[in-house]
C-alpha cells in the first residue's frame, strides 16, 4: 500500500473513531437533571401574561421577608411601610411589569412530579398577584433553585406542576429587600449654578479642635478675588479665606448626594443607636439660598470583612458611613467617596496667597523693618501710566513692579491661630493703602515664631498663617535693593539684628589709642 494511501485511510479511521466517542457522551448525558431535558424553543415560553393595569397587588416573599405592593391609583403604586416621599416609583414599575411578564427561555419538565429537585419544597421566593375586578385568578409564582450553567432560575406557578427556565433578569425583582423600594439616588436636589447659591458650610465633627464654618464672601469683597478661586472665608478660623477649588466638593456636596443603600425607614431609637446617630461623628450643615437649610448627620462605619487567604486573619474595610438627612426619615448608608466633610481641615482647604490687591488698586505701599521704621513708596497712574516714588525720588518701575510682586508672594503654609507673645519678635510689616475711598487699609505683620525657623503672619490685627522665616529675610533684601546707599546698610543691620547673625558691632573702637601707646 502506498504511503499517501495509508495516511488517508488512517485519517478516516481517526475521525469514526471521534464521532463514535462523542454518540457516546450524548446518549450517556443525564435527561432528569439539568435544563436540557424538556422542550427548547427559541422563542420565549410565556409563564405569566398580564398587564400592569390588571394587578391589584403583588406580595413578594423570599429571605427578606414579606411585604406588599399595593395598587394606589392608575400606573401609582406602593408599600404601606414606606412614606410616599421617600419611594422609588420606578421600582414599583418594574416590579410590577416584571412579574406580569415572566418569560421562560424553555420548558424544563412538564407534569413534574419530583418538585423538590427544582427547589420548589423550600421555594427561595414566591410572588403572589391578584386582579382588579376578578380580571383574572390569583396566581402564585415560586422560584426555586437557581441553575448556574445558564444564570437562570426554576420558575413554576400554582396553577400547574410545568417547570420552566427562566432567565435571571426575569425574575430578580422577587429577591428584593422591602427597602430596595426607598429611593436612593439624588436626595437632594442637583446643583444648579444660575440659581443655587451656597451661604454658609458649618461642619462639626469629633475630631476637630472646633467646628469649621465656611461663609460666602461679601459680594464686594469676593470681587477683589475675581480672577483667583476665591469665594468663601473660614469665619470660624480668623476668616481665613479658602480655595474654592480644593473645597468644592465641601461647599456644593449635599447638593444631589445620593446612597448606596438604605438601613431603616421611620427608624427608631434603638436602629439610630445601631447606626451611631444617637452620638453622630460628623453633622454638616448647609444654608443656600434664601435661607434653605439641609442637614446631614453621620454615625457608624459600615465595615465589609474579608479574610486574608495566607494568615486567616480578618479584614476590614469601610465601605460606607450610616447616615440622616434633614426631610428624610430614613437611615441611609453613603460612599465614603460622597462624604468629604469626614477628611476635611482647615489646611487643606486653605487659600495660601491670603493677599493680593492690584498693584494700580493702591495709592502706596509702607514697609516697616525691625525697628519699624516705615519705607514709604507712592504708587500713581494705572497700567497704561504708572510711576513709583520713595522720599520724593522716582524708583525703577521694572524694580518696584518685582518687590511688589514679592511682597504678594507671602505663601501661607499652615494656620497659625495662637496669640501673640512677647517672645515673638518683630520681624517686618507691610501697609497696603488703598485707593477706592472708604477702603481701609490691608496691614500684614510678620512675627517670628519661638519653636521653629518660621514666621507667624497677622492680617490686620488677626493672627493667622505661619511661613517659612527665609520670606521675610529676602522681602529685607528686596527691599534693601531698592533703597539708596544709607538706607541700604540700614536695612541690611536691620536684617542682621532680626535674625540673630553672629555680628559684633563697634563703633569707633580705637578712638582712645594714640600712636605712643600703640
Amino acid at each position: 500500500m502506498k504511503k499517501n494511501t495509508k495516511i488517508i485511510l488512517g485519517s478516516v479511521i481517526g475521525i469514526a473513531v471521534l464521532g463514535a466517542a462523542t454518540l457516546a457522551l450524548v446518549l450517556t448525558q443525564p435527561k432528569s437533571d439539568n435544563a436540557d431535558s424538556g422542550t427548547s424553543s427559541s422563542e420565549t415560553v410565556s409563564v405569566t401574561d398580564y398587564t400592569t393595569d390588571d394587578i391589584s397587588t403583588l406580595t413578594i416573599s423570599n429571605e427578606s421577608g414579606e411585604y406588599t405592593i399595593n395598587r394606589l391609583g392608575k400606573e401609582k403604586w406602593g408599600i404601606d411601610s414606606i412614606p410616599e416621599a421617600l419611594a422609588n416609583s420606578s421600582a414599583y414599575s418594574t416590579a410590577m411589569s416584571s412579574a406580569g411578564g415572566i418569560g421562560a427561555k424553555q420548558i424544563v419538565e412538564e407534569n413534574a412530579t419530583d418538585l423538590a429537585k427544582y427547589g420548589f419544597d423550600k421555594p427561595t421566593a414566591t410572588v403572589k398577584m391578584t386582579f382588579k375586578d376578578n380580571k383574572a385568578e390569583d396566581i402564585t409564582c415560586l422560584i426555586g433553585i437557581k441553575y448556574e450553567g445558564e444564570n437562570s432560575w426554576y420558575v413554576k406557578t400554582d396553577k400547574s406542576d410545568t417547570v420552566y427556565l427562566v432567565a435571571n433578569a426575569g425574575v430578580s425583582f422577587a429577591m428584593n429587600s422591602e427597602l430596595s423600594y426607598v429611593n436612593k439616588s439624588t436626595l437632594t436636589a442637583a446643583y444648579d449654578s444660575e440659581n443655587d447659591k451656597v451661604n454658609r458650610v458649618r461642619i462639626e465633627r469629633k475630631d476637630l479642635d472646633k467646628d469649621i464654618v465656611l461663609d460666602k464672601l461679601p459680594e464686594e469683597t469676593e470681587k477683589e478675588f475675581s480672577s483667583t478661586y476665591v469665594a468663601y472665608e473660614m469665619s470660624s478660623h480668623n476668616n481665613i479665606l479658602a480655595d474654592d477649588e480644593l473645597d468644592k466638593k465641601v461647599i456644593y456636596g449635599l447638593f444631589g448626594i445620593s446612597a448606596s443603600d438604605v438601613f431603616a425607614v421611620s427608624p427608631t431609637d434603638e436602629q439610630k443607636k445601631q447606626a451611631g446617630l444617637d452620638d453622630p461623628n460628623c453633622t454638616v450643615t448647609m444654608v443656600s439660598n434664601k435661607e434653605t437649610v439641609t442637614k446631614l448627620t453621620l454615625g457608624s462605619a459600615v465595615y465589609t470583612v474579608t479574610k486574608n487567604d495566607e494568615t486567616g486573619e480578618e479584614i476590614k474595610t469601610i465601605t460606607g458611613y450610616y447616615g440622616m438627612l434633614s426631610g428624610k426619615d430614613a437611615i441611609y448608608v453613603f460612599s465614603p467617596d460622597s462624604l468629604p466633610w469626614l477628611t476635611a481641615t482647615p489646611e487643606n482647604m486653605l487659600y495660601k496667597l491670603f493677599l493680593t490687591p492690584y498693584i494700580y488698586y493702591l495709592d502706596g505701599v509702607t514697609i516697616y523693618d525691625s525697628d519699624r521704621k516705615a519705607y514709604d513708596f507712592t504708587i500713581t497712574g494705572d497700567a497704561d501710566k504708572s510711576s513709583f516714588t520713595y522720599e520724593g525720588k522716582k524708583v525703577d518701575s521694572a524694580k518696584f513692579k518685582a518687590f511688589y510682586q514679592y511682597l504678594l508672594s507671602a505663601y501661607a503654609e499652615q494656620i497659625y491661630l495662637d496669640d501673640l507673645t512677647g517672645d515673638n519678635k518683630f520681624i517686618a510689616g507691610v501697609t497696603y493703602d488703598h485707593r477706592e475711598e472708604g477702603k481701609e487699609n490691608d496691614v500684614v505683620e510678620f512675627y517670628a515664631s519661638e519653636s521653629d525657623r518660621t514666621c507667624i503672619i497677622v492680617v490686620n490685627g488677626d493672627v493667622r498663617y505661619k511661613v517659612r522665616q527665609i520670606y521675610a529675610t529676602r522681602l529685607l533684601e528686596n527691599l534693601n535693593a531698592l533703597l539708596s546707599g544709607g538706607e541700604k546698610v540700614r536695612c541690611m543691620l536691620s536684617r542682621m539684628m532680626m535674625f540673630g547673625s553672629n555680628v559684633l558691632l563697634l563703633d569707633q573702637p580705637t578712638n582712645h589709642l594714640d600712636l605712643e601707646s600703640i
